[in-house]
């Protein structure tokens, strides 16, 4: 856990790392992580593998993205970005995911004001995006939202505010479900009647918040999550890539930044034993993100390693100690000075980057071994 004070939006805040007890959301989850010192942090390997090593570089950078992010949010807790909903929440997540809660560490004030403004932009549909309305994040920020009040929940000690996430919760998973499409998957508005445009990956982020949300004792229809599945198999075909959109779907071409998303969401539903999962992990293992080859992700190079990296993460084995040795390093050694990485979309590429680098902090529920679903639904 990280101790300094706290941060205020726009505020740098040296970090800290002293051992770890308890966290309250690890506690409720069941989990327990040691720490150690500085450059020599351990954390828990997952089944058949070696711990990662999270050296002081690393942490440097997770340190330095976090203050970006501080950086770069708003007063009213929005960070500075065309698409405030799915920034805000990403970041967020990346704070919380240093072991800072919405009332301790340094990024408690950080994560306190995001949390407020993703509530303050919850319609009562349910859907969460600028204004409450159909806004630039779409589907993307509601995912991403909805993560976020899930991941946050357990952290929350005031009654009041616990039953305002927990309603809210509620609510965007019933927009979840409602506007689930004719093939299983989801399109990047809330309307499932339109035509797929590309809700491969919002398939993805829709059920990663649908398990996050089910975990805090939000009813999810079961028949949304079986129509779901059978979509995540359709669409990766049989070599193991995983399809941008229905229409693209037995292809064969599917992208590490589509298939990365695939794999993660195959193994979180208990899918894992397909062979195209299997293949599928054989083909991002085949490919390691490191410096130099980040054309060959597709684009989207941040968001290709962070799916790609909960995917081998899940998987397990020595598979996830090379391939977080090698994306750890791209990552490092692509920051910026000022702490940040090449973004264009105000600081989500941000979120993602370091949300990757923190994987084996496993402070997140998500980011725990077979959080996601191993055991199946």
């Amino acid at each position: 856990m990280f101790c300094s004070g706290v941060a205020l939006p726009g505020m740098i805040v040296p970090m800290v790392r002293v051992r770890l007890l308890l966290l309250p959301v690890l506690i409720l989850c069941a989990f327990c992580v040691s720490g150690a010192a500085a450059g020599e942090v351990k954390a828990l390997a997952p089944a058949g593998g070696q711990d990662p090593e999270i050296t002081e570089r690393v942490e440097k950078a997770v340190e330095k993205a976090c203050q970006w992010l501080a950086r770069n949010q708003n007063k009213d807790g929005s960070m500075k970005s065309s698409y405030t909903c799915a920034a805000t929440a990403l970041a967020g997540l990346a704070w919380m995911a240093t072991g800072s809660t919405p009332y301790e560490g340094p990024y408690a004030r950080n994560i306190s004001s995001a949390l407020d403004y993703i509530l303050r932009n919850s319609a009562k549909s349910g859907f969460i995006s600028e204004n409450g309305g159909y806004g630039p994040s779409g589907m993307y920020g509601h995912g991403y939202g909805t993560q976020f009040l899930a991941q946050a929940h357990g952290m929350i000690r005031d009654e009041a505010l616990a039953g305002r996430v927990k309603d809210a919760l509620a609510r965007a998973v019933r927009s979840i479900e409602g506007c689930q499409n004719q093939y299983g998957g989801w399109n990047s508005s809330p309307n499932g009647a339109l035509n797929d445009d590309g809700s491969g990956a919002i398939a993805v982020m829709q059920v990663t918040a649908l398990r996050a949300a089910e975990s805090c004792g939000v009813q999810v229809k079961s028949q949304v999550i079986e129509r779901a599945k059978k979509y995540l198999l359709a669409m990766t075909s049989e070599n193991g890539s995983y399809a941008y959109n229905w229409h693209a779907r037995g292809s064969g071409q599917g992208t590490p930044a589509t298939t990365g998303a695939g794999m993660y969401m195959l193994g979180a539903l208990g899918l894992y034993t397909d062979p195209k999962y299997k293949k599928g992990i054989n083909n991002l293992m085949s490919r390691l993100p490191t410096r130099g080859n980040e054309s060959s992700f597709g684009g989207w190079y941040p968001y290709a390693v962070f799916y790609a990296s909960l995917a081998i993460f899940q998987h397990g084995g020595a598979e996830w100690s090379k391939w977080y040795a090698a994306m750890s390093d791209s990552l490092v050694q692509s920051q910026s000075p000022d702490g940040g990485w090449d973004d264009s979309y105000g600081g989500v590429f941000v979120a993602l980057s370091v949300m990757s680098l923190e994987l084996p902090y496993r402070y997140l529920p998500m980011f725990q071994e077979g959080a996601a679903g191993m055991e199946g639904r």
